[in-house]
């Protein structure tokens, strides 16, 4: 299933055929490794390798919103952490926007600005709630329509074209797939990486039983539809509140929506909320394009960006809950200043060793505990029952979000063995 961003054709690279020496090793070449890589690359000897080819696993699935609108609500993340940190994650997100209008001055990649909106339909009072809880944290906050709350100067851009244009100044290997780290050293199957950082941005850490992620990560699939020659249209993004509610952004003469958002390994009809809404409301247009995006889902909605191991100068940039445009550049910047020794007063709210809410921890064991305990098929991440999937034609992990197919191999970690 081709994504719109796919349209880009990506430049090809070598794999690594020998024993390298670096100073920063970057692991993985979505947006996120090659923000990371492209940042730290302009004063630091790097090494960006990818186990596939760049771009092939997340960043070609997303819908490249860049917004600090997003599914969480300000007025829960108020509560949970504090206005304080609220604010931070804010200011943090809105931050990416300005650094991605900043890179848009150099490079070409259909980046513009946009409003963009998250919609009450159906409860106006929680709308009225997170309005107030925003315009607390001091942002000029609009309700719109009476249903739908408002943020101006949000963006929206094509992942893919900036990639191929970053990729260009990085030293980059595909093909090259980690399959450990010992202290500060990579081993692929044939050869090693010496650095003095190592940056995972893989996604799902690919390191098992390490930081805990098992039980602190799950990951998500979001179904998502392209619709063709949508002129005269507003350029916008915007999400909805409930559960089930779809998202939407305009790309050129096109319609992106998507939804129906549901965890790896469950079944829940799909693609078709997102059909039903376009023969409802759009069916004289083309359908152009389908997919399924997914990504990691941390335990409190914010993403785990920090040191990795406590001893060695590793770090991780994941659980970036379906928003990983804004979560790839804050990672950027975050690991950045971390490796230049630079204070960065996000980072703490981001730290990967912060404490853990109890609940969804029990949770991920107890769906872990149940999977162990089915007789299926099972994936070589932990041990987890595979169900299939009609859709993607993938057989699919509901523990941890590994995906297979037919013949075993992979196309979504944390696995790091095919299946025979």
């Amino acid at each position: 299933m081709q994504s719109i961003w796919q349209e880009t054709k990506l430049k090809s690279y070598p794999s690594l055929n020998k024993d390298i020496t670096t100073e920063i090793l970057v692991i993985g070449g979505g947006l996120c490794g090659i923000l990371c890589a492209s940042q730290l690359a302009s004063i630091h000897k790097v090494v960006l390798v990818e186990a596939n080819k760049i771009s092939s696993s997340r960043t070609n699935k997303t819908t490249a919103v860049i917004t600090a609108l997003q599914d969480l609500l300000y007025k829960d993340l108020i509560y949970q952490k504090g206005k304080e940190a609220a604010k931070l994650y804010l200011e943090a997100n809105l931050e990416c926007i300005r650094k991605y209008e900043k890179l848009s001055k150099k490079y070409s990649f259909d980046f513009e600005k946009v409003d963009s909106y998250k919609y009450f339909k159906n409860n106006k009072s929680m709308m009225e709630e997170e309005y107030e809880a925003i315009k607390g944290l001091g942002y000029p906050v609009e309700i719109v329509d009476d249903y739908a709350l408002c943020f101006k100067d949000q963006a929206q851009m094509n992942p893919l074209k900036l990639i191929n244009q970053l990729a260009d100044k990085i030293e980059i290997y595909e093909n090259t797939k980690v399959i450990k780290i010992k202290k500060t050293t990579a081993f692929t199957e044939h050869n090693s990486i010496s650095a003095k950082h190592i940056i995972v941005a893989t996604g799902y850490p690919f390191l098992k039983i390490k930081g805990l992620y098992p039980l602190k990560l799950t990951q998500k699939k979001s179904y998502v539809a392209v619709i063709d020659h949508m002129v005269n249209k507003q350029s916008f993004n915007a999400v909805g509140y409930e559960s089930g509610d779809l998202y939407f952004r305009t790309y050129k003469d096109k319609l992106i929506i998507g939804g129906n958002d549901q965890r790896t390994g469950h079944d829940n009809g799909g693609y078709i909320p997102i059909l039903n809404h376009i023969l409802r409301h759009y069916a004289d247009y083309p359908l152009l394009y389908q997919w399924v995006n997914q990504d990691c889902v941390s335990l409190d909605g914010l993403p785990y960006i920090g040191r990795y191991d406590k001893k060695y100068k590793v770090y991780v940039a994941t659980g970036f809950n379906l928003w990983g445009m804004t979560g790839a550049m804050l990672a950027a910047t975050i690991l950045t200043d971390s490796i230049e020794n630079r204070n960065n007063k996000y980072s703490h709210l981001f730290d990967p060793k912060r404490k853990s809410p109890l609940y969804p921890i029990l949770k991920n064991t107890g769906i872990a505990f149940i999977n162990l305990m089915k007789p299926k098929k099972r994936c070589n991440h932990l041990g987890c029952a595979l169900f299939y999937n009609k859709d993607e034609k993938v057989y699919e992990c509901p523990c941890h979000g590994t995906k297979y197919d037919y013949a075993g191999n992979i196309v979504f970690n944390p696995a790091n063995k095919n299946k025979k």
